[in-house]
Protein backbone atom coordinates (compact mmCIF):
# COMPACT_ATOMS: atom_id res chain seq x y z
CA UNK A 1 0.00 0.00 0.00
CA UNK A 2 1.66 3.31 -0.89
CA UNK A 3 0.72 6.59 -0.22
CA UNK A 4 -1.04 7.89 -3.58
CA UNK A 5 -2.66 4.83 -3.99
CA UNK A 6 -4.48 5.11 -0.93
CA UNK A 7 -5.00 8.59 -1.45
CA UNK A 8 -6.06 8.23 -5.30
CA UNK A 9 -8.31 4.60 -4.72
CA UNK A 10 -9.29 5.00 -0.94
CA UNK A 11 -9.65 8.63 0.27
CA UNK A 12 -9.89 10.44 -3.33
CA UNK A 13 -7.20 13.45 -1.73
CA UNK A 14 -5.71 15.86 -4.00
CA UNK A 15 -3.54 17.87 -1.90
CA UNK A 16 -0.54 16.93 -0.11
CA UNK A 17 -1.72 18.65 3.70
CA UNK A 18 -2.12 15.10 4.88
CA UNK A 19 0.24 13.13 3.83
CA UNK A 20 2.37 12.81 6.96
CA UNK A 21 -0.45 11.39 8.83
CA UNK A 22 -1.56 9.69 6.15
CA UNK A 23 2.06 7.82 5.94
CA UNK A 24 1.57 7.64 9.72
CA UNK A 25 -2.03 5.89 9.62
CA UNK A 26 -0.49 3.06 6.58
CA UNK A 27 2.39 2.06 9.19
CA UNK A 28 0.01 1.81 12.47
CA UNK A 29 -2.09 -0.24 9.80
CA UNK A 30 -0.17 -2.73 8.96
CA UNK A 31 1.27 -2.72 12.73
CA UNK A 32 -2.71 -3.37 13.44
CA UNK A 33 -3.17 -6.32 11.13
CA UNK A 34 0.72 -8.01 12.10
CA UNK A 35 -0.62 -7.21 15.79
CA UNK A 36 -4.17 -8.85 15.20
CA UNK A 37 -3.33 -11.97 13.52
CA UNK A 38 0.72 -12.57 13.49
CA UNK A 39 2.02 -11.06 9.95
CA UNK A 40 1.82 -8.77 7.18
CA UNK A 41 2.48 -9.49 4.04
CA UNK A 42 3.47 -6.77 1.33
CA UNK A 43 2.64 -7.14 -2.35
CA UNK A 44 -0.55 -9.43 -0.91
CA UNK A 45 -3.50 -7.95 -2.17
CA UNK A 46 -5.86 -8.55 0.20
CA UNK A 47 -3.75 -6.95 2.69
CA UNK A 48 -3.63 -4.23 0.88
CA UNK A 49 -7.33 -3.75 0.64
CA UNK A 50 -7.78 -4.15 4.72
CA UNK A 51 -4.43 -1.49 5.15
CA UNK A 52 -6.93 1.05 3.08
CA UNK A 53 -9.90 0.55 4.62
CA UNK A 54 -7.91 0.71 7.78
CA UNK A 55 -6.33 4.25 6.91
CA UNK A 56 -9.62 5.43 5.32
CA UNK A 57 -12.10 4.58 8.12
CA UNK A 58 -9.30 6.22 11.05
CA UNK A 59 -8.86 8.70 8.58
CA UNK A 60 -12.10 10.09 7.99
CA UNK A 61 -13.15 8.94 12.23
CA UNK A 62 -10.56 10.72 13.54
CA UNK A 63 -12.63 11.89 16.96
CA UNK A 64 -12.61 9.82 20.36
CA UNK A 65 -15.49 7.87 20.74
CA UNK A 66 -17.17 5.88 23.44
CA UNK A 67 -17.75 2.03 23.00
CA UNK A 68 -21.11 1.79 21.12
CA UNK A 69 -21.27 5.02 19.29
CA UNK A 70 -21.46 4.89 15.75
CA UNK A 71 -18.07 5.36 13.73
CA UNK A 72 -15.94 4.75 16.61
CA UNK A 73 -15.46 0.97 15.98
CA UNK A 74 -13.63 -1.25 13.21
CA UNK A 75 -16.32 -1.36 10.96
CA UNK A 76 -17.09 -5.35 10.21
CA UNK A 77 -16.33 -5.73 6.49
CA UNK A 78 -12.74 -4.99 8.33
CA UNK A 79 -12.94 -7.33 10.80
CA UNK A 80 -14.43 -9.88 8.43
CA UNK A 81 -10.78 -9.35 6.21
CA UNK A 82 -9.28 -10.12 8.93
CA UNK A 83 -10.80 -13.09 10.28
CA UNK A 84 -9.77 -14.41 6.60
CA UNK A 85 -6.43 -13.40 6.55
CA UNK A 86 -6.09 -14.81 10.25
CA UNK A 87 -6.79 -18.67 8.59
CA UNK A 88 -5.52 -18.42 4.94
CA UNK A 89 -1.46 -18.98 5.50
CA UNK A 90 0.95 -17.35 2.93
CA UNK A 91 1.46 -20.84 1.04
CA UNK A 92 -2.14 -21.24 -0.11
CA UNK A 93 -2.22 -17.57 -1.54
CA UNK A 94 0.87 -18.13 -3.34
CA UNK A 95 -0.69 -21.80 -4.30
CA UNK A 96 -3.70 -19.74 -5.68
CA UNK A 97 -1.85 -17.12 -7.93
CA UNK A 98 0.21 -20.45 -9.52
CA UNK A 99 -2.87 -21.54 -10.33
CA UNK A 100 -5.22 -18.65 -11.23
CA UNK A 101 -1.85 -17.78 -13.64
CA UNK A 102 -2.13 -21.14 -15.09
CA UNK A 103 -5.94 -20.65 -15.55
CA UNK A 104 -5.66 -17.01 -17.42
CA UNK A 105 -3.14 -18.28 -20.00
CA UNK A 106 -3.91 -17.75 -23.58
CA UNK A 107 -5.04 -21.43 -24.67
CA UNK A 108 -2.16 -21.66 -27.20
CA UNK A 109 0.51 -21.29 -23.62
CA UNK A 110 -1.90 -24.62 -22.37
CA UNK A 111 -0.56 -26.49 -25.51
CA UNK A 112 -3.84 -26.64 -27.04
CA UNK A 113 -2.60 -24.09 -29.84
Amino acid sequence: MDLKMLKDEYLKVDTDQDDALLKSLITAAKGYIKNGIGRYVEGNEQYALVTGMLVAHWYENRGVYESGVSGSSIPFTIRDQLTQLRYVGVEEDEEDKRVESEVNLPSKEKGAG
